[in-house]
């Protein structure tokens, strides 16, 4: 687990590291471009490649196993953060009478309910709709998308230690991604070469329609104090 000063240090490590990989794979691609220069043959082009995919591959090693640690320690962290969510005695009452109507709600408009809840700061009925989501059967296809904003919620008292971890935690994304476009897929026709990212299937949650979202505003206000 990273506390505030190991975060801080963390981050700055994670973005040193991640330089690093993006110069060996700037430099990667500087020389397959050399590549057409070269009088080669197809099997040829084929070999030179490869030396040059092993030898990056062989560079950033280390850092990219350092990169993957930091960012599966900030995960950890973000984690046991989300878990210390423990709801007030005051508020069971709250979060019972509210966990009842959500019961028919749709598990995708479990995490619009997360997302205005967070907005409007209901501690109370957010625990609700925690409570409710990781007791259905599908929350699994929305999971990524209802960690991160509960992640959010849990961290917001803790300065910046929610966006350093949420930093520390994005930028191997942004590694994978140039590694997978150098690297993922390579093809040559008539001595030329492509490396291609291929598209990976968007998912985004569904917004929460406007009669929701009166709904859910009288809800969250109907027992709040005069």
């Amino acid at each position: 687990m990273l506390i505030a000063v190991e975060a801080e240090q963390a981050e700055r490590d994670q973005a040193a590291d991640c330089a690093r990989i993006d110069d060996a794979i700037a430099l990667s691609e500087r020389d397959i471009a050399a590549l057409e220069d070269l009088p080669l043959d197809t099997h040829e082009m084929r070999k030179e490649w490869s030396a040059i995919r092993d030898r990056t591959i062989l560079t950033i090693r280390d850092v990219l196993h350092n990169v993957a640690k930091r960012a599966a320690e900030a995960k950890a962290t973000e984690d046991w953060m989300t878990q210390k969510l423990v709801p007030k005695e005051s508020d069971r009452m709250v979060i019972g009478e509210f966990s009842v109507a959500l019961r028919e709600v749709p598990t995708s408009k479990l995490v619009d309910y997360l997302r205005y809840l967070i907005q409007i700061e209901d501690q109370a009925r957010v625990q609700s709709v925690r409570m409710v989501f990781t007791g259905r059967e599908d929350h699994k296809a929305y999971d990524a998308t209802f960690g991160k904003l509960l992640a959010q919620f849990a961290l917001a008292e803790d300065g910046d230690l929610g966006e350093r971890l949420a930093r520390i935690r994005r930028l191997p994304e942004r590694v994978d991604a140039r590694i997978a476009n150098l690297f993922g897929v390579y093809s040559i026709t008539n001595r030329s070469h492509a490396l291609m990212l291929p598209q990976l299937r968007q998912i985004e949650a569904p917004m929460i329609d406007a009669c929701d979202a009166g709904r859910l505003s009288a809800e969250a206000t109907h027992d709040l104090p005069a």
